[in-house]
């Protein structure tokens, strides 16, 4: 049975103490820019040299989150950000954007790449495009079942890491706009501020319906094993250490076969208890929860009996030791530790005994003196010749020229770093006038009179598949849009394109990185949506080499930086919607009325009154923003776009008419809009 790695939270140097001390194999930390924990403690670069020192000393890895968007303004503060990474010697970097992982690879390309559960992978095909990208390790999406993670296991060689504690994100992580929306805090540039915990109902019930318990798996550790999940991960590096000495503690005795004492770990932080919902498939209104007064006073009663956890230094790291003692010679001692390291250290000469002489059992009390260090006496050899004696400071000087050796061994070494520009990205020239593209829920929304002046028109592929006579003749404009998330039933979406693609549809839309196996898969030509994140120069460029024709840059991204963009490929812009701020597998409507009640036309109401809809496709439910987005009469301002994508969800038949008609001729439309981010930006 494979060995599973418990990789902790740490947002500190005192919390980096507590994961190794509790028994970490790996931590997991950011630097002070591009991690999607901005508000934590987080690591300067000499911190950052500090830490990995000191964790591989004790024998644990160290994985660098570099797992936010990036814009092209930030690039050079990016390249600097990897060279530090490289220079510390961490032994991974953990990424979200796509342009990042082939900056990475560009510069550093020894460095491992584990693709963040902020990419939203969830299934088979998910995980081979990752690999295509050059990623050895992928992070699981959290919403993910015991068994569809046991069929993904099935399917790949690569390490698989999944979370197994911490805080659940209501949305599929890496698809949450709503703090980018509500305040310019993007969640995907490490600033979420939790909007989702604020009080939202549906119908006048429920209290914090978008708020969801802790995960714990804790006790499914060796079932996880058992599946052969490479890596198990606790989530919170803006958590104290006591939270991080307990989990890992936890973690710790599970994969021993002991109890957990999962009281504990419920005191220090949780969300009246913790749920095991998405891993039992039991995904349902148990699994709401928010933080209540009690949960914050049971967490003051355990703080400091947990730092007892890690308050001493623990040897974590078991040496043999062969000592010599010769006359005329130098004493020499070696040591060997359990990475196979090997060092070695000489004295002075021993003198000879007047009374008592040196034993072997007198040298081993003296030279296992290792207080201070990670390390522990395993076993001991010694060659000594009679009649010999030596001073305690000589066996001292000769432990510590030994261990300071050895130390120097275990921190590691820098990772290669090419300290070159970066490389070319080419741009196609600007048109005169940007393309209209139609994405429509329900083929009942298109008005056909305005057929001709959309470009293209998206559909879902269930809609298509209902209404293909109706299509056929409009088959070369229509591009099928599979669903975002298709969780356990991969297999039916790939059967579905395979008879489109027999009919004369040949285009596919890609709004998650599994689409484009798909899509390559069933020899269609791939469209990139806003949801694959595509934020800077270089992400763009990376899609076009995975083989996508076009694709829609991330809405997160502001026309200013917009229009720097070097365009290797035919991109465009969500001109009109309502934005989905959540892509949510459990549903706040179908947990507070059910889905009858609801029948598609459900909405979460917030504190202020405002009314955001809900639709779903299946699994998964969409919650949208409660103003469609508009730049009707402000497209002229987006010169570098080939074309803009009017997305209609709620909207009616005649509705749809008059936005298109309103782009058309760069009208302002007549009720209430915003311009999302594209003015504001994003911190």
């Amino acid at each position: 049975m494979n060995k599973v790695e418990i990789l902790a939270p740490v947002g500190s140097m005192e919390a980096l103490e507590a994961a190794v001390r509790c028994g970490a194999d790996a931590v997991y930390l950011g630097q002070k820019n591009f991690s999607a924990r901005k508000n934590s403690q987080n690591f300067g670069e000499e911190e950052l040299c500090e830490a990995v020192t000191y964790a591989h000393r004790c024998g644990v890895q160290v994985h660098q989150a570099l797992n936010i968007l990036v814009f092209d303004h930030e690039l050079d503060d990016l390249k600097r950000c990897i060279h530090a990474a490289c220079r510390a010697g961490v032994d991974a970097l953990i990424v979200q954007d796509l342009g990042v992982a082939s900056i990475i690879k560009a510069l550093a390309p020894d460095m491992p790449l584990h693709a963040s559960t902020q990419m939203a992978i969830y299934s088979p095909a998910g995980v081979k495009t990752a690999e295509t990208l050059g990623f050895s390790r992928v992070v699981l999406a959290r919403e993910l079942s015991r068994k569809e993670i046991a069929r993904i296991r099935e399917t790949t060689s690569l390490e698989l890491e999944v979370f197994v504690h911490g805080a659940h994100c209501m949305c599929v992580s890496g698809q949450c706009y709503m703090s980018a929306m509500f305040g310019g805090k993007s969640g995907n540039r490490g600033q979420c501020a939790q909007p989702c915990r604020l009080p939202f109902t549906v119908k006048g019930k429920g209290e914090n319906v978008l708020s969801l318990k802790d995960m714990s798996l804790v006790d499914q550790l060796p079932l996880l094993q058992e599946m052969g999940v490479d890596s198990v991960k606790i989530e919170g590096r803006m958590k104290r250490p006591e939270y991080v000495a307990a989990a890992v503690t936890a973690c710790r005795k599970a994969l021993s076969g002991e109890k957990p004492d999962i009281g504990s770990l419920q005191a220090v932080f949780s969300r009246s208890g913790f749920t095991s919902g998405y891993f039992d498939a039991k995904v349902d209104g148990t699994m709401f929860g928010f933080r209540k007064k009690e949960d914050v006073v049971s967490a003051n009663e355990v703080f400091k009996p947990l730092a007892q956890l890690y308050h001493k230094q623990t040897p974590l790291v078991p040496v043999s030791m062969f000592f010599s003692m010769k006359r005329n010679a130098p004493i020499r001692l070696e040591i060997r530790d359990s990475a196979g390291n090997v060092v070695s250290a000489e004295g002075e000469n021993p003198q000879e005994a007047l009374h008592l002489s040196a034993a072997p059992d007198s040298a081993r009390k003296f030279l296992s003196k290792l207080g201070g260090t990670p390390y522990y006496l395993e076993s001991f050899e010694a060659e000594m010749d009679d009649g010999l004696t030596l001073s305690s400071a000589a066996f001292n000087a000769v432990r510590r020229d030994a261990v300071k050796k050895l130390n120097l061994l275990r921190q590691g070494t820098p990772v290669k770093f090419s300290d070159c520009p970066l490389p070319s990205v080419e741009t196609l020239k600007p048109v005169s006038e940007p393309a209209f593209w139609g994405k429509f829920l329900h083929y009942a929304q298109i008005p056909w009179e305005e057929e001709p002046y959309l470009d293209k028109i998206l559909l879902p592929i269930n809609e298509i598949e209902a209404h293909q006579k109706e299509l056929f003749p409009y088959r070369g404009k229509i591009i099928p849009v599979p669903p975002r998330f298709a969780f356990g039933t991969e297999e039916r979406v790939r059967a579905q394109l395979k008879r489109l693609k027999e009919t004369g549809f040949s285009s596919l839309y890609c709004d998650n990185i599994a689409h484009i196996t798909l899509g390559q898969q069933s020899g269609m030509e791939l469209v990139g949506g806003p949801n694959l994140n595509l934020a800077n120069s270089y992400s763009l460029k990376t899609v076009k080499n995975l083989g996508l024709a076009s694709a829609i840059i991330s809405i997160e991204d502001k026309l200013d930086w917009i229009r720097k963009l070097r365009m290797p490929l035919p991109a465009g812009v969500v001109g009109y919607g309502h934005l989905p701020l959540m892509a949510v597998r459990n549903c706040p409507v179908k947990a507070q009325i059910g889905c009858k009640d609801c029948g598609q036309k459900g909405a979460l109401v917030d504190r202020k009154g405002f009314h955001f809809p809900v639709r779903c496709d299946g699994e998964v439910s969409y919650i949208y923003n409660t103003l469609p987005l508009s730049i009707s009469d402000r497209r002229h301002e987006f010169k570098n776009i080939r074309f803009i994508l009017l997305d209609f969800t709620i909207e009616e038949t005649e509705q749809a008419k008059e936005i298109i008609n309103a782009f058309r001729f760069g009208k302002k439309l007549p009720q209430e809009c915003t311009r999302g981010l594209y003015y504001r930006g994003v911190e």
